[in-house]
């Protein structure tokens, strides 16, 4: 029975792990469709605004998956772990693919300009170079405080982590909604509540308690709220004329975010996978284990496949609802095949 659990636990983690990745993807290809408001077909910005509000909370889910696998009350997290074992796997391919990623620019964009080194370190160093690097630049930064997070986790009380996480949902998702809508800023210092961080550790809260039939009710009813409201709000905000469009619909942190995401990871600890070792299973398991490799490849195959200045492929008049979970497809299992190959070859495993 123990056996079954954990491979369950196990399963868990990887079908969260695939559907994030699927997210990301989906995200990628309809997130500046979402913002074509009267510039599109209205079919094609319905879909993309659909596609865009269910799949925005994606990188939030990475976040709370690292939190319940890597903090723990039953373990010390040293200092020299996070330098020698943590973050070569976040510098290593954030290096290697911004390289790579800038090469390719360079050598086909004519547009793009003459590459210097100076401003392209100076670039490197502020931010990143790839637009969906950013998650690695924030990786590295919750790593740093990784062992700092933890010493928490092991001194702190069921109840100290629901204030930790609550103060955090109010500053970021409340506060930082209310804020700019109203234009009424708080004076209180609580940046040190800001951030993913709270994903980090809500995730670690997520996997560890347990929940109450009548509790998970009312947690799924809130998560399909706040699904409806997060397609809703893309929607209105546009139809409105919203001016602050871009930032909410940019933002993970907008209150429908934590509280769908905690849903969904809710509802895949609580569901009894059937593990049997089909197509299916194999399938899902294999995307995850190589989901952090697909996160930094696909959009070489987004790029080279479907922008103007490469093959520029496309599907006539296919509407956005279905063209986009084609693309989808495509980039996945081509990212997944590249990981795999990168993989097989020893001294280039590192970079993803």
């Amino acid at each position: 029975m123990a056996n079954d659990q954990a491979n369950c636990r196990i399963f868990y983690f990887d079908f969260l792990r695939a559907v994030a990745i699927f997210a990301v993807i989906v995200l990628h290809f309809s997130a500046d469709a979402a913002g074509q408001y009267h510039k599109i077909a209205a079919s094609d910005w319905f879909s993309a605004a659909f596609y865009n509000g269910l799949t925005r909370g994606c990188v939030p889910l990475f976040v709370m998956l690292s939190g319940a696998l890597l903090l723990s009350p039953n373990k010390v997290i040293s200092i020299k772990e996070v330098f020698s074992k943590r973050l070569p796997k976040l510098i290593i391919p954030l290096a290697a693919w911004s390289i790579i990623y800038e090469t390719l620019q360079f050598t086909t964009d004519k547009g793009y300009g003459k590459f210097q080194l100076i401003p392209a370190l100076k670039a490197f160093y502020q931010g990143p170079l790839v637009f969906h690097f950013w998650f690695l630049y924030m990786m590295i930064g919750i790593y740093f405080i990784y062992p700092i997070i933890n010493a928490f986790i092991r001194a702190a009380t069921k109840s100290q982590v629901q204030y930790f996480i609550l103060l955090w949902f109010m500053v970021n998702s409340v506060l930082g909604v209310a804020g700019p809508a109203f234009n009424l800023n708080i004076g209180i210092e609580l940046n040190c509540f800001t951030g993913y961080i709270g994903y980090f550790v809500l995730g670690y809260y997520l996997n560890a308690y347990e929940f109450t039939s009548r509790q998970l009710s009312w947690i799924y009813l809130l998560t399909a709220l706040a699904l409806t409201s997060s397609i809703a709000g893309i929607v209105l905000l546009q139809y409105y004329g919203y001016h602050g469009f871009t930032d909410l619909a940019e933002s993970d942190f907008t209150p429908d975010i934590p509280l769908a995401m905690s849903g969904v990871f809710l509802l895949a600890k609580n569901h009894s996978f059937n593990i049997k070792p089909g197509w299916w299973q194999r399938t899902l398991s294999q995307i995850s284990k190589e989901s952090y490799g697909i996160y930094i490849v696909h959009v070489l195959f987004v790029r080279l496949l479907f922008d103007k200045i490469y093959l520029d492929f496309r599907f006539g008049d296919g509407c956005l609802l279905w063209t986009v979970l084609v693309k989808t497809v495509i980039v996945l299992i081509l990212s997944l095949g590249l990981t795999k190959l990168i993989r097989m070859v020893p001294f280039l495993r590192q970079t993803i």
